[in-house]
């Protein structure tokens, strides 16, 4: 889902779009239990998200990590999976996007195994706004965290155990801030995020108190490229401070559960988007932020247009072509069982700013079926639905015959491939000169050309079933 690694953003897929992700990294911490303490973490999460509407994107997130402890006494490894389920809901508001998510956690003690009591529910408020050629996001937000459940006897655990799960005996306030800025195809990203966790160890360990701060800060840098328009490839460095450990906690075996984290993580990504409108970039700010003159979002204005095709005596003609055709879209539809056709979603304008232009209203509606004349209507269209008159088609009357011969006015022999052109149709003389073309009733004009002689036109008339015979002599 689109934001950054700990601070997500105001902004959803669009309606149809699938996104799918994944992230694997690597982090150290040391000093943690011991100055000889350290753990390496390996890290990894697939998820996959979808919006069925454009302010509404559902994501499922399998985060699995694996925990390597060293150190005397504290030798050590373990994984641990936990599946997330987040719905995200945000809209535009001019060049701002406020909405809110709802996030569903539940933690297992060993990966892929989940824990239903240990069940999490966390809520956060988001916004995203545009900052120059930038994007900035914060979001705010509260977790009523019961993840220490997974874990029923912390007891049985080792020290370092209870480090990796990364449960919390707390609930937790938690926000941050993210700036996203492009660079073409590329991207860099800017974060920061505070983790506060309220009340007090639970009664069976009060030594567990969080004496050395009841927070972990956040650092995080992240980059990446759009190498086509679906997949985009991302890196990140996470840096964080988490909550400390006494001596005294750690000789008593009583240390605070909370989701410790390694000094620093780093790591790559590979994400995936198909579906929906065709994007630029994964989080990408309008290009007129890059001079501070950003403006309301354009929205396309259409129109949809229908009418009925009878033939002369008023009965419908079934399975017609229709054509509308504006000077910039072309749209087509076909006549029903009742001669009814309807041809949507035709555009002829847009809306910017609150203003209407519609640029693209002239209308022309042609209609074709088999033994028919072609129909042809216009329109000036307006915004919704347009209703065209009653298109009638005339039958196609028999076509009539154009034939005779082409001669040498000189020699009076035939002259062969001559070409004899009328409108749209030609044909060529054969050896001995004749010619024969079929034509639709009505009155041509008729050309006749042969290499070596000079061209020649006449006036002719068809009639149905008609034949009309010309002699016609080319002259050097």
């Amino acid at each position: 889902m689109p934001g950054g690694m700990h601070v997500t953003s105001a902004i959803t897929l669009p309606a149809g779009a699938v996104e799918v992700g994944t992230i694997d990294g690597y982090g150290h911490s040391s000093g943690l239990l011991s100055s000889t303490h350290k753990f390496d973490r390996a890290l990894g999460s697939l998820a996959v998200a979808y919006a069925p509407l454009d302010i509404l994107t559902i994501g499922l997130s399998l985060d699995g990590r694996y925990d390597k402890h060293f150190g005397a006494g504290f030798e050590d490894d373990g994984y641990v999976g936990d599946p997330r389920l987040m719905v995200r809901v945000a809209k535009g508001f001019g060049t701002a996007h406020v909405g809110a998510q709802l996030g569903l956690w539940v933690p297992g003690k060993n990966a892929p195994s989940v824990s239903g009591s240990a069940t999490s529910v966390d809520l956060r408020a988001i916004a995203s706004i545009p900052a120059g050629p930038a994007m900035l996001s914060v979001d705010v937000g509260f977790r009523l965290d019961n993840s220490s459940k997974s874990a029923a006897d912390l007891g049985q655990l080792s020290l370092s155990d209870r480090i990796s799960l990364g449960v919390s005996d707390y609930n937790e306030l938690f926000g941050g801030a993210h700036v996203t800025i492009p660079a073409g195809k590329a991207w860099v990203g800017l974060e920061g995020s505070i983790e506060a966790f309220l009340g007090s160890p639970p009664s069976d360990r009060p030594m567990a108190t969080l004496d050395d701060g009841k927070i972990i800060v956040r650092g995080t840098l992240t980059g990446g490229y759009h190498f086509t328009d679906e997949w985009s490839l991302l890196a990140f460095l996470d840096v964080a401070k988490s909550p400390g450990i006494t001596a005294a906690q750690v000789m008593s075996e009583n240390i605070p559960i909370v989701p410790y984290e390694p000094n620093f993580t780093f790591g790559i990504g590979l994400d995936g988007r198909f579906g929906g409108p065709k994007r630029d970039t994964h989080i990408r700010v309008n290009d007129c932020a890059k001079t501070n003159t950003c403006e309301a979002k354009a929205v396309d204005e259409f129109a949809d247009v229908s009418g009925q095709v009878t033939d002369d005596g008023g009965t419908p003609i079934v399975g017609a072509k229709i054509t509308v055709k504006l000077s910039k879209i072309t749209g087509t539809g076909a006549t029903d069982d009742k001669g009814n056709y309807t041809v949507s979603k035709l555009k002829i304008g847009e809306t910017k700013a609150g203003k209407t232009e519609l640029d693209d209203t002239g209308a022309e509606i042609n209609v074709e079926v088999d033994q028919k004349k072609p129909g042809r209507a216009t329109l000036t269209l307006a915004k919704g639905p347009n209703t065209v008159p009653v298109i009638k088609l005339d039958p196609l009357l028999p076509p009539g015959t154009f034939s005779g011969f082409i001669h040498d006015a000189k020699t009076g022999k035939g002259i062969a491939n001559a070409t004899i052109t009328i409108a749209d149709k030609k044909t060529e003389s054969d050896p001995e000169g004749a010619f024969k073309i079929e034509l639709p009733p009505g009155s041509y004009k008729a050309s006749f050309t042969a290499k070596g002689f000079a061209p020649q036109e006449l006036e002719i008339v068809i009639d149905p079933n008609g034949i009309n015979i010309k002699n016609v002599d080319l002259h050097k």
